[in-house]
């Protein structure tokens, strides 16, 4: 486990909470308006996370790594998925998009997306990084990892390619892909390029002025996407953009946090470390389902106790989801892998 890596999986599912529950909860915004990044947080350490299996500096079978993944992501998506489901029954809302959604195929439109849960767009291009690693893994190995580079590059242009193709009003097809591994892939290969440049030591200096410039960087963006919210004309196509901008800030930080020295192994900040990261998927999928009856608390109780008596509630849902689900399919996975690794390379 690496340290700083869980600390920040935990920030960027609290930052989400935070751009989805401060406005309907009368929370202070400021800087916090632009919190919806936290989800291109999130791909960066995706990125950072896989880049040793993308060089192939931890290699697996096809198989053994697919059981792994799939059951890392799925059962805890697949419980939050049918709690949504049933809010939505209770609600008297109709169930449309059910078999998109179980098959993790639901980004084909906004309406798709977001109908039972919006944090759940994410997901399908998260599966599809997960394809992504192999494929490229194999590739590197035959021409040399020296020309993911060039894949960044080509990244990048297909980014800006998309970007003047796209239409949200239609949500064409580069629309659609410019939220899907096409239009992400940058934000994934800027986390694989932390983790390259991680390899080699950075002086303290730098280190302190890459995390300071990271910090500035996100803070200016975000008044810049308040200013651009706020004009009579309206968000420009730059407004859109801002968040591939605020992941490079985050590959900053990230990099820059790399150089502290890892806690004590029963240090306090480890172990808080630890659960920030260990609850940081339950805490994104299930934020929203606790979002309407903590606004009902709020308007009985106040904005303080109310926020309070919700954080609470979904912290212990988390960390249900947690033990109940995630670890154990986690677990369960890793098992069966094992065996599928020993099956395809017996000693």
């Amino acid at each position: 486990m690496i340290t700083v890596v869980e600390a920040w999986r935990g920030l960027a599912a609290l930052i989400v909470v935070w751009a989805h529950w401060g406005p309907p909860l009368g929370w202070p915004m400021g800087p916090m308006g632009f919190a919806f990044t936290g989800v291109d947080l999130f791909f960066v350490l995706s990125g950072f996370v896989f880049a040793p299996a993308l060089f192939g500096v931890t290699r697996t079978s096809l198989a053994p790594y697919v059981v792994r993944r799939m059951l890392r992501i799925y059962p805890a998506y697949l419980v939050a998925l049918l709690i949504y489901i049933g809010l939505a029954w209770h609600a008297g809302k109709p169930l449309l998009y059910v078999p998109e959604h179980l098959l993790m195929a639901h980004m084909q439109s906004r309406e798709m997306t977001f109908y039972y849960n919006p944090v759940f767009w994410s997901l399908p291009s998260e599966v599809t990084f997960y394809a992504f690693v192999p494929i490229v893994a194999w590739c590197l190995i035959r021409v040399g990892s020296s020309y993911w580079a060039a894949l960044l590059g080509l990244a990048i242009l297909i980014r800006l390619w998309l970007v003047t193709e796209a239409d949200g009003i239609v949500q064409n097809s580069a629309y659609i892909a410019l939220h899907h591994l096409p239009g992400l892939l940058v934000e994934f290969l800027l986390g694989v390029w932390v983790w390259t440049r991680a390899q080699r030591p950075l002086g303290r200096r730098a280190a302190v002025a890459l995390g300071l410039g990271g910090v500035l960087g996100w803070l200016l963006l975000a008044r810049l996407f308040l200013w651009l919210e706020n004009r009579p004309s309206g968000p420009s196509w730059i407004h859109g953009q801002l968040g591939l901008v605020a992941a490079v800030c985050f590959a900053m930080v990230l990099l820059s946090s790399l150089q502290w020295p890892q806690p004590k192994p029963k240090s306090w900040t480890r172990v808080g470390a630890y659960w920030t990261g260990k609850l940081s998927y339950p805490l994104y999928l299930l934020h929203i389902a606790w979002l309407a009856p903590t606004q009902a608390w709020v308007r009985e109780w106040g904005t303080v106790l109310g926020s309070a008596a919700g954080g609470l509630g979904l912290l212990a849902s988390c960390w249900l989801l947690n033990v109940a689900v995630e670890d154990p399919a986690r677990a369960w996975g890793r098992k069966l892998s094992a065996r599928l690794t020993t099956k395809t390379h017996p000693r």
